[in-house]
């Protein structure tokens, strides 16, 4: 049964020892059956609450309730039973730490933790739509069958354009379409560096690096010169275009066309835009 502080009706010491007797019996008792942090919070504060803790109710039924020539008798044993709590509450809080230390040094404590273990990682952010587009079409296209092929953004006339078969003439070339690096006017043509308009040069540079059969895909951003606008005008694409080359492949019957080195080859592309304002 749990203890209840009593009202005195008798404030000789003989008395005052009996009930500080029995108190300290039920502090004891109570003090060895907590487990864990919960049952020690409730202990704690069952004994040292300031609004309905047991000392709390010592104060008011035994000191306040004593007559004049007891109250220092029955102060005494009020300071004697507070100090007692306090150290009680202390020591039940440093045996339960004591007891989780133990197990987090790896004893055989049932339920104990590995701090070895690696943590949880919270997830920070969200993954960018344009981003999130990207890696579905690459998981399409590797599932496919076709490898991811990458390239440098600052490109050459050469790649860029010569290349691909684009004539000295044509309207991409212009800087009104294309964005070319400064001070580039000293260079030959072909070798003036400039923002890539689309992914197609690397495939250029893989199939002077590969034979056929190849299956690639080439995901990257691209830059086009758009005039100024009021509304939002997509400046820096991000296309993920792909090419296949082997012998009777295309999305058409097509004439078989020349590699860089001579060879023939039959060859099919195609491009997934995928765009963003800027």
């Amino acid at each position: 049964m749990a203890y209840n502080v009593p009202k005195l009706k008798e404030f000789s010491p003989a008395a005052l020892d009996k009930a500080v007797e029995k108190l300290l019996s039920a502090l004891d008792t109570e003090s060895a059956a907590v487990a864990n942090g919960k049952e020690y919070k409730a202990f704690r504060d069952r004994w040292l609450a300031r609004k309905d803790g047991i000392l709390t109710q010592i104060n008011e039924l035994w000191l306040k309730a004593a007559p004049k020539d007891a109250k220092r008798e029955v102060g005494q044993r009020v300071n004697l039973i507070k100090g007692r709590s306090e150290q009680t509450v202390k020591v039940v809080e440093d045996r339960l730490v004591a007891e989780v230390s133990n197990a987090l040094d790896g004893s055989d404590t049932v339920g104990s933790v590995d701090i070895s273990l690696p943590g949880i990682r919270r997830t920070i952010g969200a993954e960018h739509p344009i981003i999130r587009t990207m890696n579905e079409i690459i998981t399409v296209f590797r599932n496919l069958g076709y490898s991811v092929a990458e390239g440098p953004v600052i490109e050459t006339d050469y790649y860029n354009f010569e290349a691909l078969n684009f004539p000295s003439n044509h309207p991409a070339r212009d800087t009104q379409d294309t964005l070319f690096l400064a001070n580039q006017e000293s260079k030959p043509p072909r070798e003036r560096l400039l923002l890539r308009t689309h992914t197609s040069p690397v495939q250029i540079r893989t199939m002077e690096k590969l034979k056929p059969p190849l299956r690639i895909l080439i995901p990257g951003k691209v830059h086009r010169n758009d005039p100024p606008s009021p509304s939002p005008a997509p400046r820096c694409l991000s296309p993920a275009s792909s090419a296949a080359e082997a012998e009777n492949v295309g999305l058409t019957p097509a004439a078989p066309a020349n590699r860089p080195d001579g060879s023939k080859f039959s060859a099919a592309a195609w491009s997934t835009p995928t765009c963003s304002s800027s």
